[in-house]
């Protein structure tokens, strides 16, 4: 994992992980820095959830891969989560980086730490309580 990753996640609350792990190792690097919650990616063979809720300062979170066609992934993550009426979604799967409000809700794809140098990227999410979320969007 580039440098860059451990110096962005260090001193965070909560690390979110949105799937294509591969190596336990990952996770097991990143719970030095802090909290992770992981979903499995469709690259991954571990067994992590496919899906996770969160809530935070008043914010539901929903967190899935995405696997299937880059095509509309935005649209199967807001069905897939309908029931829970999530404030963001984070997904993975297309690793390229994503922050938009659709419909009454955020959604944020980091992007990928693994795609070829340039192209890098990584999100900083920071929540306050009654207050828009926040991405910073972070390319190496």
């Amino acid at each position: 994992m580039p440098g860059l990753v451990y110096e962005a996640c260090a001193g965070t609350d909560l690390i979110i992980h949105a799937g294509d792990i591969e190596d336990k190792d990952v996770i097991n690097d990143l719970l030095r820095l802090a909290p992770v919650k992981a979903v499995r990616g469709n690259m991954d063979y571990e067994n992590y959830p496919e899906a996770l809720t969160l809530h935070f300062l008043g914010f539901t979170i929903a967190i899935a891969h995405g696997s299937g066609s880059y095509e509309n992934v935005r649209q199967r993550m807001k069905k897939k989560f309908q029931s829970i009426n999530p404030d963001i979604i984070i997904h993975g799967h297309t690793h390229i980086f994503h922050w938009k409000k659709e419909r009454n809700v955020w959604f944020l794809c980091p992007g990928a730490v693994s795609n070829p140098a340039g192209s890098r990227s990584m999100a900083i999410l920071t929540l306050e309580r009654k207050k828009a979320p926040q991405v910073e969007k972070i390319v190496f």
